[in-house]
């Protein structure tokens, strides 16, 4: 074996150890490392621009949608959006305007008023109207459904008045089942209704006890929710 110069490299020295060609960069090639690295870095620009954009659409003018149902942190799964309305809609009009007599008593918290394609929905919380198991109004609720009775009056929509309960079994001598409980709410409802003066002949009930929940029944928060009371408005109004 040949003796090496003390002076080499230990690249250099296993390189001849094991007869392989030591190839040594020039000045002339070092630039190819920094255009590679350039291109590199241009390539991953580009993906992540793209990325961002959300890529191109299939079609020009395509929108997509990011709308996606709502999820409570207590793993309620909220009710999905109410059907649209068009701009300027009757329907529109009319929640428009029950939302702001609402606001002005202070109860615009209260009662949701939901626009639907041929009417609207009143939705009020039963721990509002009711006692626990009760079918009689409080005097909160009274107060609040005397402030929709102005609104119903001015319009010649039909109105059903929906009882809902929650999950929870109910059997006293009174209300045998949920089915008798949210019949009988809504039957409460009603009476005030017509002795407020909305005509008789417009007016409905129907009991669902706890068969169209809103959210699950296996929280607290979820049946307290499922717990209300719907005023369905239908037919064409009389602005």
């Amino acid at each position: 074996m040949p003796e090496l110069d003390p002076g080499t490299t230990g690249v250099a020295r296993r390189a001849d150890h094991l007869r392989i060609p030591v190839t040594h960069s020039t000045e002339e090639e070092s630039w190819l490392v920094t255009y590679l690295d350039v291109i590199t870095l241009l390539l991953v620009m580009f993906v992540v621009m793209l990325a961002l954009s959300g890529g191109p659409a299939d079609e020009p003018g395509e929108q997509i949608s990011l709308a996606t149902p709502v999820v409570e942190q207590s793993g309620t799964v909220m009710e999905p959006a109410a059907e649209q309305t068009p701009a300027g809609s009757e329907s529109e009009a009319f929640a428009n305007r029950a939302r702001a007599t609402l606001q002005a008593v202070g109860l615009g918290d209260d009662i949701a008023v939901i626009p639907q394609q041929d009417g609207v929905r009143f939705r009020i919380s039963n721990d509002i109207l009711f006692g626990s198991g009760e079918a009689v109004l409080s005097a909160e609720g009274i107060r609040q459904l005397e402030n929709l009775v102005p609104l119903l009056a001015d319009s010649d929509y039909q109105v059903t008045v929906a009882g809902h309960t929650d999950s929870l079994p109910i059997q006293t001598s009174r209300f045998p089942s949920n089915w008798e409980l949210s019949s009988a709410r809504a039957g409460s409802v009603v009476r005030l209704f017509e002795a407020a003066g909305v005509a008789r002949s417009r007016l409905q009930t129907a009991g669902y006890a706890d068969t169209r929940p809103l959210y699950r029944n296996d929280t607290e928060q979820g049946r307290s929710r499922n717990r209300r009371v719907e005023i369905i408005l239908e037919g064409a109004p009389s602005l």
